[in-house]
């Protein structure tokens, strides 16, 4: 049956890349390309923002919020509006957002999903459209050219043709310092802004007592472990390793949680069955009570994914297990997560010894956080 599921899974998603590329060859049809612009957008009447994000993964999502405050404060009194998928509406909700346009990846919303936004964008007479994913997105510089906006930007690159503000590619790799880069070539005033997410004081205080009932009394540090990653990226580690790494923290008096995403909810019953309730195995779809729920851990340890990013937005210490050698770009800075990387792989005492580190960090305050080499 998961051999099944799986084949199903990349079958769709298969199916979606062909349906966005006949969308987007649609677009480039209707949206001529434009020619290069110089202007100050400061001094620009500039009453109406777009800021696309064409990418669906939630981590991507994260990495754009940046993005959200820094235009408000170049233009306090402009509309911000925001496309994206769904989960980055439900992730963005409490920052300085106007509207939210949803797009979709499944089969079959995909189908008709861009129509409706599209036309309500393309008669949105945005003054500024931006693609903000900080790489060369076709879908994000498709939206931001068919927005019809007066001015629309995006990276130098092969998908250009619809910008006719064109910026260089940021000199800085990491995706979390990036897009301010981006900003500052735009000729806007930028600064160094961390992803952010905003739970409100309810979500919060209800995710702290939850997490308490699951992990159950006796005091001691809560360490959340996600076992998810993309197997087709090679971020999928095994599932053994997250068991010792549990089973190693609960003798140490520390009470791990172990999450489940959607895209391993199969390993459920492997977990529970291997734990015997001896730890807590959650699978919780709710994005914002799962955020609520990691917001409320006092470590987090995950492999690189979504939900790296998603811990070091709430400013949860995290212990990020990159698995590839790309963390130079994907990885969290030191201020916010413990990268563990190893260039003949990753062990399970390697992230444990992270995690211990990182709980005498959090009790000191003065231990010393480096990246962690194998």
């Amino acid at each position: 049956m998961s051999g099944a599921y799986h084949s199903s899974l990349a079958f769709r998603y298969r199916l979606d890349r062909m349906i966005r590329a006949v969308v987007m060859r649609v677009m480039g049809w209707l949206t001529p390309g434009t020619t290069e612009r110089r202007v100050d957008l400061l001094r620009e009447d500039v009453k109406t923002i777009l800021l696309v994000r064409g990418i669906f993964r939630m981590g991507d999502s994260i990495l754009a919020t940046p993005a959200i405050p820094l235009f408000r404060e170049n233009f306090p009194t402009a509309r911000i509006d925001f496309v994206g998928p769904v989960l980055s509406k439900a992730l963005f909700k409490d920052l300085p957002l106007d509207h939210h346009y949803d797009v979709y990846r499944s089969f079959p919303k995909v189908l008709w999903t861009y129509v409706a936004p599209l036309k309500r964008i393309r008669s949105g007479s945005y003054d500024l459209a931006v693609d903000v994913s900080g790489s060369n997105s076709a879908m994000g510089a498709c939206i931001v050219g068919f927005s019809g906006a007066r001015f629309c930007g995006g990276l130098r690159g092969k998908c250009d043709r619809w910008f006719n503000l064109r910026f260089p590619r940021p000199a800085e790799k990491n995706k979390y310092g990036n897009l301010s880069e981006l900003i500052g070539s735009m000729g806007l005033k930028t600064k160094g802004v961390f992803p952010t997410l905003i739970l409100s004081s309810k979500e919060k205080k209800q995710g702290h007592s939850r997490l308490q009932t699951i992990v159950g009394g006796g005091g001691g540090p809560v360490v959340g472990i996600f076992v998810g990653g993309r197997k087709t990226r090679g971020k999928r580690w095994r599932k053994e390793n997250f068991i010792e790494i549990a089973s190693r923290l609960r003798t140490e008096k520390i009470r791990p949680i172990i999450f489940v995403g959607p895209e391993e909810k199969e390993l459920i019953g492997y977990f529970e069955e291997v734990l015997r309730e001896r730890i807590p195995v959650v699978f919780e779809p709710n994005l914002r009570e799962f955020a609520s729920l990691v917001a409320a851990c006092d470590l987090f340890v995950a492999c690189d994914s979504g939900p790296v990013h998603l811990a070091c937005a709430l400013r949860v210490r995290t212990v990020a297990i990159c698995l590839q050698r790309n963390f130079d770009r994907w990885g969290p800075p030191v201020s916010l997560g413990r990268i563990v990387y190893g260039k003949s792989g990753v062990s399970a005492k390697d992230a444990i010894d992270a995690c211990c580190c990182e709980l005498w960090t959090l009790r000191s305050d003065d231990a010393p956080r480096k990246l962690v080499n194998a």
